[in-house]
């Protein structure tokens, strides 16, 4: 009975020393992994204007799950969390889904993190037919993970620039796309 008191006690000790790590680690892959959905979709929607002649447009939406999605128009306060959706916009108006564009992929909203937001009021990306950003004030920063549910070496900052690729920071401080 006492070997198995000292066993439960020194996996007690362990379990709480490892605890924290395991709850970074988890903060980690987390941010990680919406990261990468976001560089994918970037990437997505960079090809397909090449490929379709332009006219491609990557949005935040307040609901890209509704029956007819559409981009939206304000800053919303935890920015890009709430969705997106990519469209091929015919008549190349990129500041409105018309009903007539057709969808090509939705990022339903996402809840493991609390916020994506830009530097900037950015609330689309609209490729032209050689991939480059058809709104050259579009070009941003992107923070995932804000204060109160990560820490500043969890979050991780996604910098589009001019040419429309989009890449990781080194870490995540907001300012280090420069």
């Amino acid at each position: 009975m006492l070997e198995l008191m000292l066993v439960v006690g020194i996996i007690a000790i362990l379990v709480t020393i490892a605890a924290p790590s395991f709850q970074w680690m988890i903060q980690k892959v987390t941010i990680a992994s919406n990261v990468n959905t976001f560089l994918s979709d970037m990437r997505y929607a960079r090809s397909e204007s090449i490929r379709r002649g332009g006219g491609v447009v990557l949005c935040r939406s307040e609901a890209p799950e509704a029956a007819d999605p559409a981009c939206s128009t304000d800053s919303g306060g935890n920015g890009w969390v709430s969705g997106w959706i990519i469209f091929h916009d015919l008549n190349n108006g990129g500041d409105t889904k018309d009903p007539n564009d057709p969808l090509l992929r939705v990022q339903a909203p996402i809840t493991a993190i609390n916020s994506i937001v830009g530097t900037s009021t950015t609330d689309k990306f609209s490729f032209t037919a050689t991939g480059r950003l058809r709104d050259l004030t579009g070009v941003t920063r992107m923070q995932f993970g804000g204060d109160g549910m990560f820490a500043i070496t969890v979050r991780r900052v996604v910098c589009v620039n001019l040419s429309g690729r989009a890449r990781i920071a080194g870490d995540g401080n907001i300012s280090s796309c420069d």
